[in-house]
């Protein structure tokens, strides 16, 4: 076994081992650097293997000097498309791009059956330098042009394998441009698995306590931003974001190995015991489960459970990641 998979392995079992939370703290924290720490150490590699002054390197992501100096403070960039635009700049095969985006921005590695990665990946494979995000950004927008008018109901099948080895034997954006307008409904598709497990989860964790998603959401206080998730996701529009993810399936009332069931049809990889936010949310699931919180099938089974006592857990912390992460939410009750 690899040494980055055992020490995973081996964390994750130490977090299952502990019974409070201040062992968590003391026991495991300590062996955890923090998703800030590791950013930062990360942009001063990538400026250092690159070469490029912090100015050249911001023009080349198409963004300011300040981002790139925040960058190098710590300050972890809030979308999946500026990590692939630091990894175009850095000059990052297939390979360190999935990495880049799974380890520091708990992202989705490059998914062939997404128009956008799909793109990224030919561009990876055949452009180099200065002008490659220049170059992802017109075809795309040619592309996107091309296959407005396709319909997502028209469902052609498309392996995933089959697809990223068509793409990954196309020669020129001709080819480029013929293949994903053959293939549209594909693409259109690529999130389908993920949108019906949610969609079963909510049916199955919440008959007889709401009637309708909506209602669910009013009396979980959801955020606007979690309501429009499930807004989009409902209409088969919504491209998955990780921490989002993590949420729904805490106000889903969700175990620990469902929410890894959603993460992986997301195409991510499962909760991530080296990730320090990330460690806490999987004692939050273990203890809960331990405590038969999820338990749907008890007389005592409250929905609202699990979300009260992961607000409850996190407000006591001082993470970096937590800030945002815990305003989706509920406040606890006054008793």
């Amino acid at each position: 076994m690899e040494r980055r998979n055992y020490e995973t392995v081996f964390l994750r079992d130490e977090i299952a081992k502990c019974e409070e939370l201040e062992e968590l703290k003391e026991r495991i924290f300590p062996l955890i650097a923090s998703q800030k720490n590791q950013w930062e150490e990360k942009m001063r590699e990538i400026l250092t293997e690159s070469g490029l002054s912090k100015s050249s390197f911001a023009e080349q992501c198409g963004v300011s000097r300040i981002s790139v100096n925040k960058w190098c403070k710590g300050s972890i960039p809030k979308s999946r498309e500026t990590f692939l635009r630091i990894g175009m700049a850095a000059g990052y095969d297939r390979i360190r791009m999935d990495q880049l985006l799974q380890r520091y921005g708990q992202y989705p590695a490059l998914y062939a059956k997404s128009l956008e990665d799909s793109i990224c990946i030919f561009v990876l494979n055949h452009y180099r330098g200065p002008e490659i995000l220049k170059k992802y950004n017109s075809i795309l927008d040619r592309i996107k042009e091309r296959i407005r008018d396709c319909r997502a109901e028209d469902e052609k099948d498309g392996n995933t394998v089959w697809i990223e080895e068509r793409i990954s034997c196309i020669a020129n954006e001709i080819e480029l441009e013929q293949f994903v307008e053959d293939n549209a409904s594909v693409f259109m598709t690529a999130y389908h698995r993920f949108y019906a497990y949610v969609k079963m989860n909510i049916i199955a964790n919440y008959t007889g306590f709401a009637g309708s998603v909506f209602e669910l959401a009013e009396s979980q206080n959801w955020s606007s931003s979690l309501r429009q998730c499930v807004s989009a996701i409902r209409q088969k529009k919504w491209y998955p974001t990780r921490n989002k993810i993590i949420s729904l399936g805490l106000h889903l009332s969700m175990d620990h190995d469902q929410i890894d069931e959603m993460l992986k049809l997301a195409h991510m990889e499962p909760l991530c015991a080296k990730n320090l936010f990330e460690s806490v949310i999987m004692y939050i699931l273990d203890d809960a489960s331990l405590n038969n919180m999820l338990d749907s099938d008890s007389d005592y089974y409250d929905p609202d459970a699990l979300c009260r006592y992961a607000r409850q857990v996190l407000k006591t912390l001082n993470i970096p990641e937590i800030e945002e992460f815990i305003t989706e939410l509920p406040e606890m009750d006054d008793e």
